[in-house]
């Protein structure tokens, strides 16, 4: 395996106009691969994540960052969280994404904002230059759930539905799909996580007047620009209890904290078949969802 990451030398550059005029140069690649290349700071960060990642990428994974940036990135920042909390991680060319301590299967997605001429995409966030042009724009809020559904339903279903027919499938493994939304850049709703309201049908705060308690307005799916219905409730009955739980980050690999790790969050399925081990959960950030007879309960633990 290359002992750099970036398989093509591309120039360091010291303005915006700089680094256009290397990216018309590679049109096929990802803008974010070539910033990350030609930008100092970047590519020393990425440099330093594939050092300790490199003995566990895939045949593809050089190839595939090239033009896939934001999800391949993603695995490779994953793969050093699993190492930095101690865990014995391998990864193969067939299979889930990493096999953690030998009984745990992860497997990374990191939702696009979509084909921009679809009416269900999330629009590109406006970014002001200067006060003059700031201005107020809406948070397409229920489009990124949909993305971050789309995500989840694809790997769940399709993905884990090819393993289970292979000889190496651990039929006890627990399954956790780690989600990456940095590529939708709007901010999440402080108060929850958009991938939260995705799982488990919560959607807007609510404000009991009388006694200042706070809860959630629910819902079952969200309809679509074609008035079809996507379901927004995995987590709230047993038809995904062969999925553990998703491990979920809103930052892109370039934005992550200082204290690598600390961005992700452990929410865990309640019917879950095949539930993690609590120490794994309890390594990350994490809302704790359990079965009440009144429904199910959230709670946040950090």
């Amino acid at each position: 395996m290359q002992e750099t990451f970036f398989t093509v030398e591309f120039p360091f550059v010291n303005t915006p106009e700089e680094l256009e005029k290397i990216k018309v140069m590679y049109p096929r690649y990802d803008p974010y691969f070539i910033a990350s290349g030609c930008i100092r700071e970047r590519r020393e960060k990425f440099e330093k994540l594939w050092k300790n990642f490199k003995p566990y990428a895939d045949n593809h994974f050089l190839n595939e960052i090239r033009t896939n940036f934001h999800q391949r990135s993603w695995e490779m920042y994953l793969g050093n969280v699993l190492l930095e909390k101690g865990l014995s991680i391998k990864s193969q060319n067939e299979g889930p994404d990493f096999v953690v301590n030998d009984k745990i299967y992860i497997e990374c997605v990191a939702p696009t904002k979509g084909d921009p001429t679809k009416p269900n995409s999330v629009s590109e966030m406006f970014v002001a230059k200067t006060p003059e042009e700031i201005r107020v724009q809406d948070i397409p809020e229920d489009k990124m759930i949909l993305r971050i559904t789309q995500a989840i339903k694809g790997k769940a279903l399709n993905q884990y539905a090819k393993w289970k027919s292979k000889d190496w499938f651990n039929q006890s493994a627990s399954f956790v799909i780690a989600v990456n939304t940095g590529d939708l850049e709007y901010p999440d709703d402080p108060s929850m996580p958009n991938v939260i309201k995705a799982l488990f049908g919560f959607q807007f705060m609510q404000i009991n007047i009388k006694t200042g308690k706070t809860g959630y307005s629910h819902r079952n799916e969200i309809e679509k620009s074609n008035s079809k219905s996507v379901p927004v409730n995995y987590f709230v009955s047993d038809s995904f209890s062969f999925v553990s739980g998703v491990l979920f980050s809103d930052k892109t690999v370039l934005n992550h904290p200082e204290k690598i790790g600390d961005d992700c969050i452990f929410i865990n399925n309640p019917f879950s078949s095949f539930p993690v081990d609590q120490k794994f959960a309890q390594l990350f950030k994490n809302w704790k969802a359990e079965k009440r007879n009144s429904g199910i309960t959230l709670q946040k633990n950090y």
